[in-house]
């Protein structure tokens, strides 16, 4: 719904872009939250992150030696933002459609 083509890395470009543009849009004095954007990204992080790369330098290799294919590792993705508890901010979940 929010990339051109639906691809592996399209998506994550997505979800860093929406966590940087609210990092940025807090206002000063406020606490960055987060929510499932941010939650998604540090589960790729925690993941796939090789020390001494960039995080996020290395997600999408990653993500497609464990789960073969970008479709199976997009449905892990989903998976994993589906099981964030309730409280989590879920408005940029992958797949959430009003």
């Amino acid at each position: 719904m929010w990339t051109v083509d639906e691809t592996l890395p399209e998506v994550i470009s997505f979800l860093s872009g929406v966590d940087y543009a609210r990092q940025v849009a807090t206002p000063e004095g406020d606490t960055y939250d987060g929510g499932s954007t941010r939650a998604l990204l540090d589960w790729l992080t925690a993941e796939f992150s090789v020390l001494g790369m960039a995080a996020n330098a290395n997600w999408i290799a990653g993500l497609r030696d464990r789960y073969g294919t970008d479709q199976a590792a997009l449905a892990a993705m989903q998976e994993y933002a589906g099981s964030l508890p309730a409280d989590v901010d879920r408005r940029f979940e992958i797949g959430y459609a009003e």
